[in-house]
């Protein structure tokens, strides 16, 4: 086989040591810098990468802390809901006695009123009066 060699020749004045260079040593030199660009195109991908990561860690952290505020909102107005549930059952079920004693005092005002007629209408026959039967709407009332 033959190699071959190419030889740079550098003439000074002074005598210096002559550089040659080979095709083998081109070849080396230049498989170095190929491989250094690649190592340093894989290492700025790696760094692209990690930056990827960090920032959709710092992206999923953001979002937890945003739905850790949302929970807290929830469950302040469901305990508000139960205030006013609460608020409501309580006034429904004062209305609801209200109106149960107001229907009870009409009922005993009715049946005092009804028993004073009664008694007014005696009282005009043993004097010589017709009285006249008046529909009792108490029994109305019940039987509807």
């Amino acid at each position: 086989m033959n190699s071959t060699q190419s030889t740079v020749a550098v003439s000074n004045s002074v005598s210096s040591p002559a550089i040659t260079i080979s095709l083998e040593s081109v070849g080396i030199f230049t498989g170095i810098l190929v491989s250094i660009s690649v190592l340093g195109t894989l290492a700025v991908k790696l760094v692209s990468n990690l930056n990827n990561i960090s920032a959709s860690i710092t992206q999923i952290k953001e979002d937890l802390k945003e739905h850790a505020d949302n929970a807290e909102k929830i469950r302040d107005l469901d305990h508000k809901l139960d205030l006013h549930i609460q608020d409501y059952i309580n006034r429904k079920d004062t209305v609801t006695l209200l109106i149960a004693q107001v229907t009870q005092t009409l009922e005993h005002r009715t049946n005092r009123l009804y028993t004073s007629m009664k008694d007014i209408e005696n009282f005009l026959q043993m004097q010589g009066f017709k009285i006249r039967q008046f529909q009792d709407l108490r029994k109305l009332e019940k039987e509807e």
